[in-house]
């Protein structure tokens, strides 16, 4: 921004155009830090996915979209958790919902992976 403002030549305006745009691109990057990437509830688990399945970037889209997935509904999470696998362990029974769960932390990965183990067994002894 300071060099925009020093340089007063023909081409100032789109110094202070690229100036304001990297600043705003990097405030709302700020600001999507804080979205979170999973909201467990009592009854199910809400993830936050992209606005389309087409592609896992989550960095394009303005506000975060939540899917309600029951609890015994999950069957994994993929090694890196960047995918969480939804459905029956058979062939042709899994989903794999694109999620960010790789940017937990390791104790917020444990919390989340007992809670879930937790949640499953009350509903099988519930049915």
């Amino acid at each position: 921004m300071i060099f925009a403002i020093s340089h007063n030549t023909n081409h100032g305006l789109i110094f202070y155009f690229i100036a304001a745009l990297v600043v705003a691109l990097s405030l709302w990057r700020i600001n999507r830090v804080h979205n979170p990437v999973a909201l467990i509830c009592e009854i199910k688990l809400l993830v936050a996915v992209p606005w389309s399945f087409i592609n896992s970037d989550y960095h394009i889209s303005f506000r975060a979209f939540y899917m309600p997935v029951e609890y015994n509904e999950v069957a994994g999470v993929s090694h890196n958790w960047s995918q969480l696998y939804i459905g029956a362990r058979i062939t042709g029974g899994l989903v794999a919902l694109p999620v960010q769960l790789s940017y937990v932390s390791l104790g917020d990965k444990a919390d989340f992976q007992n809670w879930v183990e937790r949640k499953q067994e009350e509903v099988m002894e519930n049915t």
